[in-house]
């Protein structure tokens, strides 16, 4: 790699190379990129070993620095390095996204035009915490023509530049060019702000991590940028509700794993519940350790709660075992609370009537609306998309978990025989 301490010089070398790597990865065959993804998920398992120790050295220097959440993102055991694997191997078996023709027609004139998917180009991956999004993001990036500049959190650096280099060398086995993925390695802030200037070369920037972060990326960048915001994420409890699903479904959605976007973090209970029904519901996630909180009136059913203080706290992301707790009259305000608070990542409603579930699908606003399943299926792999770069908060280009088809655009192409315009 260049000289990392020259910020400047490093930054628009970094940028530079993504440029010129996407030239070639745009002609580079569908077999060719499928080979060489398996050939990642290869290396992967045969340096398990020195991947756990990399991390080893990220999980030490990083004890009691950063938060119970963030050391489960930072973890890698075999489990997660044969899911890095597994979501190779899985990549390189979709159907190619580029190439496929979105729409043809031919023009009074005779031109015949078609929409032809292609690659974005040259990609920022910003992300926190995740070593093995190191592998995800370079595969998604990988098998839809893009290169990609990798950025991951100083506290993972050791495991993603190990990462990386295995992805670099798979690379380089496969005669392709290895700059179609870098990794940042130098953890100075100044050099992120730097990238985010490089719109010559660089053109589309995707954030993944804390509100925080995003918007300090929106902020500074010259380059679009596609949002992750944060997974403030509801779960409605209709007064028709099977209450055995609601349990099961409230236990996964919070418990099942809870640093993660797609956890619930509010649970909104139908008043025309008996109190009874919801007070055992909340004890349920109480004895798994969810300690709640919510406004006086919950507190007047559910004595065991703590004073949310501000309604403005039922915006809140507790990524752990906390939540929220409000009681709504109806579906109906049910989603004005959502609307209101929500960061439009996923929202589910459990509910037996068809007309409560109709209208929370109709009026929710989020990326993913769940209708009796919990929120925990907002995710790439579960989807059918495979790893994906993030879940996407915005509404134009992408939304919702981003899969490989998400990180193309398309170009048009007009086959003539001499027509001029008149």
């Amino acid at each position: 790699m260049e000289n990392i301490c020259n910020l400047d010089e490093y930054a628009e070398n970094l940028a530079k190379n993504a440029k010129q790597a996407t030239r070639g990865l745009r002609t580079l065959s569908a077999e060719c990129r499928n080979a060489a993804l398996n050939l990642v998920a290869q290396k992967l398992r045969e340096q398990k070993s020195a991947i756990l120790a990399a991390n080893k050295q990220d999980l030490d220097a990083s004890a009691g620095k950063i938060s119970d959440a963030m050391m489960d993102r930072l973890t890698l055991n075999d489990a997660r390095i044969e899911a890095m694997a597994k979501g190779a191997e899985e990549i390189a078996a979709f159907t190619d996204p580029l190439g496929r023709i979105l729409e043809a027609r031919e023009l009074k004139n005779g031109i015949k035009i078609s929409r032809v998917a292609v690659p974005l180009g040259a990609i920022f991956f910003i992300y926190e915490s995740r070593p093995n999004v190191t592998i995800d993001g370079a595969c998604l990036c990988f098998k839809s023509g893009n290169a990609v500049v990798l950025r991951g959190g100083k506290e993972s650096l050791n495991s993603s530049k190990l990462l990386a280099n295995i992805f670099r060398s798979a690379l380089a086995e496969s005669g392709i060019n290895e700059n179609a993925v870098q990794l940042v390695e130098n953890p100075d802030h100044a050099l992120v702000t730097k990238l985010l200037q490089m719109n010559n070369y660089l053109d589309l920037v995707i954030p993944r991590g804390g509100e925080r972060l995003i918007r300090a990326v929106v902020d500074q960048s010259k380059i679009p940028v596609i949002k992750h915001f944060n997974g403030i994420c509801h779960v409605y409890v209709d007064k028709s509700a099977d209450i055995e699903k609601a349990r099961n479904i409230l236990i996964n959605a919070k418990t099942q794993r809870t640093g993660v976007c797609n956890a619930m973090e509010c649970v909104l209970f139908d008043r025309h519940l008996e109190k009874s029904v919801i007070a055992d519901l909340v004890k349920t996630l109480q004895d798994k350790g969810v300690e709640f909180f919510g406004n006086a009136e919950c507190i007047s059913t559910l004595p065991s709660i703590t004073d949310i203080g501000d309604e403005s706290n039922y915006h809140h992301e507790y990524l752990a075992l906390k939540a929220s707790v409000k009681f709504v009259d109806g579906v109906e305000e049910a989603c004005e609370h959502i609307e209101k608070n929500s960061s439009g990542h996923t929202e589910a409603i459990v509910a037996e009537d068809a007309t409560a579930l109709d209208y929370f699908a109709a009026n929710v606003d989020s990326s993913s609306v769940m209708l009796n399943a919990s929120t925990r299926f907002a995710d790439g792999g579960e989807y059918g998309l495979g790893a994906e770069v993030g879940i996407s908060t915005d509404k134009i280009h992408a939304r919702g978990p981003m899969g490989v088809e998400s990180l193309c655009t398309y170009k048009w192409i007009l086959r003539g025989n001499g027509q001029v315009r008149g």
